[in-house]
């Protein structure tokens, strides 16, 4: 079984999460090199290096060294830019993984470690704990995260039937997975090559309940 190469999240220069979210682009009408997506990556970085009050238009085009005026080319205005933020954020960060590993054949297991690494390539950890913050202040933002979650446990779930076991216990592995795959880029340490303590296959035999046949 190869061993999955781990990453947490990284910064650049300026200080900011570089998450990799090089697939497709995104619409409206370019401004030089920056499009609607540049902005929208941009927010994201800072966002989950600060917080949503700190996504503001000035610093936005600051950082994309380009006149503020350029923003008004994707989006309206600021409530505008947030509510296209939470979109790409679903789209990005659990939809695209999801379509991914459907396309996806072979062992069970081997799908799982290519999901593993599509979430730990993106560097999706900090950002998901972005946007739990956010959803403190705000209702939407907490029924939005709330939807997100429960649409990957959905998805682990719709993967881990093919176990063999059913509710609950199919529901629990679900949870462990989503859980666990979503905050350990988070709380785990990064040694050399890997998580300081992680045995991800071990992690894998648990979910997939290897270890009990």
């Amino acid at each position: 079984m190869p061993i999955l190469e781990k990453k947490l999240a990284e910064t650049g220069p300026s200080g900011l999460v570089e998450f990799d979210t090089s697939t497709r682009a995104t619409g409206g009408r370019p401004t030089g090199r920056v499009g609607k997506r540049d902005w929208l990556n941009m927010a994201l970085q800072i966002l989950a290096t600060g917080a949503v009050d700190a996504v503001r238009i000035r610093d936005l085009a600051q950082q994309l060294k380009i006149s503020k005026s350029g923003f008004y080319w994707h989006f309206r205005d600021r409530s505008d830019l947030l509510e296209s933020l939470k979109g790409y954020w679903i789209d990005e960060f659990s939809t695209q993984f999801m379509k991914n590993a459907k396309r996806q054949e072979g062992p069970l297991r081997e799908r799982l470690i290519s999901l593993v690494q599509a979430i730990r390539a993106k560097k999706s950890g900090k950002l998901d704990l972005a946007f739990v913050s956010w959803a403190q202040s705000d209702p939407s933002v907490r029924a939005l995260v709330d939807r997100v979650r429960d649409m990957r446990i959905a998805f682990a779930k719709e993967l881990l039937a093919e176990t063999g076991v059913s509710d609950p216990e199919l529901t629990t592995r679900a949870n462990l997975f989503v859980i666990y795959f979503m905050w350990s880029d988070v709380v785990l340490k990064q040694g050399e090559s890997e998580f300081v303590g992680e045995d991800l296959n071990g992690v894998l035999d648990i979910i997939t309940g290897e270890l009990s046949k």
